[in-house]
């Protein structure tokens, strides 16, 4: 994985994309990130990918990436967290709309969801869609978080101004989406985790 800086530039499995990582002293106000609901539709041990759109679903193409940080002391990068992440294809639809492990379903069967490692600067990035609104719920990612010496953390992300419906979390769990000269770019809220 490439390092971040500030405006810095990132390759995903050959595709470039604009960084902006915010530094971390401008998140403490958000440290730790809350915990949000898991939802009903988590799949247990999804395969590590770049491309969390493996079987082509319909929506927008966008790079997710983000940083996961220690709420402990001076913010440390956590690296080799293992971020689970799912979401909606751009018409708001699960695949599949069920719980599980991976391996109760046919590969085909399961998209749109996938585990990206962190890397030593506590960064990540994965190539999806834009997630589709459903009602009551504003579009969202749902994260799952484990890491060494850290607590697990189960919370959900969501894209700034998503029209009337609510946005949980403030400022500290949502992020606009950012139109680059690569495509849409989505740099998630940095994620802070609790130590044990």
């Amino acid at each position: 994985m490439p390092q971040f800086h500030r405006h810095a530039v990132l390759i995903v499995a050959g595709v470039l994309a604009s960084c902006t990582a915010a530094p971390a002293e401008e998140g403490l106000a958000c440290t730790p990130t809350e915990a949000d609901a898991m939802g009903p539709f988590y799949v247990s041990d999804t395969p590590i990918v770049d491309d969390l759109n493996r079987h082509g679903k319909s929506g927008d193409p966008l790079i997710l990436s983000g940083r996961i940080l220690s709420a402990e002391g001076d913010n440390r990068p956590i690296a080799n967290a293992r971020i689970e992440i799912w979401q909606t294809d751009g018409n708001g639809d699960y695949h599949p709309d069920n719980n599980g492990a991976y391996g109760d379903y046919a590969d085909e069967a399961i998209d749109l969801r996938g585990t990206v490692l962190s890397d030593e600067d506590g960064q990540y990035a994965v190539k999806t869609l834009v997630p589709g609104a459903y009602f009551p719920r504003p579009r969202h990612f749902h994260y799952r978080i484990t890491a060494p010496a850290h607590a697990p953390l189960v919370t959900q992300l969501y894209i700034t101004g998503d029209g009337v419906l609510s946005q949980p979390g403030g400022d500290c769990r949502h992020a606009a989406l950012e139109t680059t000269t690569e495509g849409l770019l989505y740099e998630a809220p940095d994620i802070f985790l609790v130590k044990r």
